[in-house]
């Protein structure tokens, strides 16, 4: 166990170190990556701040700040160029949008290469990875110091997770692969690798993952039906920025089959909480009482489930209006009514993620309590039939 949670560690830091490792390494040799004419962003560092002043291009006033950076990337390390740097947007009612810049903050540029000059116009963003790196640190170091080693295999877990949809199932949507397939496929490893390490090989085990695996199919197949009944495209501003992107490269992506892949993502993680909660509580109860039937183990399962499902429901739920909260405000601040809002494409395409996803993890519970249930059930027959009869002693035996 231990040369597995080393080797996946080390396979994190590989990934990790690579995403960064061509960010600031001025002794490499420059490599020509850039063509004729791009736009890019350029990693870079502040070396001059100013103070906060006003500005007025004769259409609106703004709220700016004057910086130099240096630029840390490979080909143009070291040039430095002046921005201003909008702080307050003037054409939006004076809408904040940034904090002031010091000397020594990493940003990202937008720059403009043509013609073999670099034009650098204006900053994207503040570089954040070092307060997201602390802040997965604290996370990994919680649940370790809560759980334990199960806290370890959880973060192991999740570090598989995150290899099998970044490493698999997001290259593999880019490649052209079947959408739905790979997610399917991405779901059950995921599912199965993170029930394994918790549990181990077992009983309860395989119900937890059959119990997963048929909510959230059965949540794809939800989504599949009134997707096509309601004539949703699947494309928002980040689709139309993607088939931008690709347009030159590759075949157009099926957003429509994106969509459903997110309805089975987002609803894995509550159908294995479901699933696992009802298999290892039946399971434990038959630890205690081996004499429970079929039936009984059943109607305890789902019994179990109602409980947990009013939880859970909301989890989901709640999650996805948090995610759209921004275009629920925008509607109602426009003043539109409620049907026109949930005919939104943004809007409709959440409540179905949110009730698909839902409805896949009540789906869960039957399926849980009745594969758990029969299994769990065979499992005592089988230690009767193995079970040498004792022989019956008479009770006169004791007599005289």
């Amino acid at each position: 166990m231990k040369k597995i949670i080393n080797t996946l560690i080390l396979l994190f830091l590989i990934l990790f170190s690579t995403a960064y490792a061509d960010v600031i390494d001025p002794d490499d040799e420059p490599v020509s990556f850039i063509e004729d004419y791009e736009t890019y962003n350029l990693y870079a560092e502040v070396i001059k701040a100013g103070e906060k002043e006003t500005m007025n291009d004769g259409y609106a006033e703004y709220v700016v700040q004057n910086v130099r950076v240096k630029i840390l990337d490979k080909r143009f390390y070291g040039k430095e160029y002046d921005i201003v740097y909008y702080l307050e947007d003037g054409m939006n009612t004076r809408l904040p949008l940034y904090d002031m810049l010091k000397v020594g903050d990493k940003v990202y540029c937008y720059a403009l290469y043509e013609n073999d000059v670099l034009d650098v116009t204006a900053i994207s963003y503040y570089d954040k990875t070092i307060w997201i790196a602390i802040i997965c640190v604290l996370f990994m170091l919680a649940v370790i110091l809560i759980g334990g080693k199960n806290g370890v295999k959880a973060i192991v877990g999740l570090l598989i997770t995150m290899v099998f949809i970044f490493g698999l199932l997001v290259p593999g949507i880019l490649g052209g692969m079947n959408i739905i397939l790979l997610t399917i496929l991405v779901c059950s490893l995921v599912i199965c690798s993170t029930f394994l390490i918790i549990s181990g090989i077992n009983r309860k085990t395989l119900i937890a993952i059959v119990g997963t695996v048929g909510g959230i199919c059965l949540a794809g197949i939800i989504g599949a039906v009134f997707g096509h009944l309601m004539r949703l495209t699947g494309i928002n501003e980040h689709a139309r920025m993607i088939s931008t992107a690709i347009s030159e490269e590759r075949e157009m992506i099926s957003f429509k089959n994106i969509m459903l892949s997110a309805i089975m993502i987002s609803a894995m993680g509550a159908c294995m909480d479901v699933a696992m909660s009802i298999s290892s509580a039946l399971n434990e109860l038959k630890e205690k009482r081996p004499d429970m039937n079929r039936a009984e183990l059943i109607k305890s399962g789902m019994n179990i489930g109602k409980d947990v499902m009013g939880t859970m429901t909301n989890t989901l739920i709640l999650a996805y209006v948090g995610s759209a909260m921004l275009c629920i405000l925008l509607y109602n601040v426009n003043g539109f009514d409620l049907t026109f809002v949930l005919n939104a494409e943004d809007i409709s395409d959440e409540v179905l993620k949110s009730l698909a996803g839902s409805m896949g993890l009540v789906a869960t519970i039957p399926i849980t309590a009745l594969l758990g249930g029969t299994i769990l059930s065979l499992k005592k027959s089988k230690k009767a039939s193995t079970k040498k009869e004792e022989p019956e002693i008479p009770v006169n035996y004791f007599k005289g």
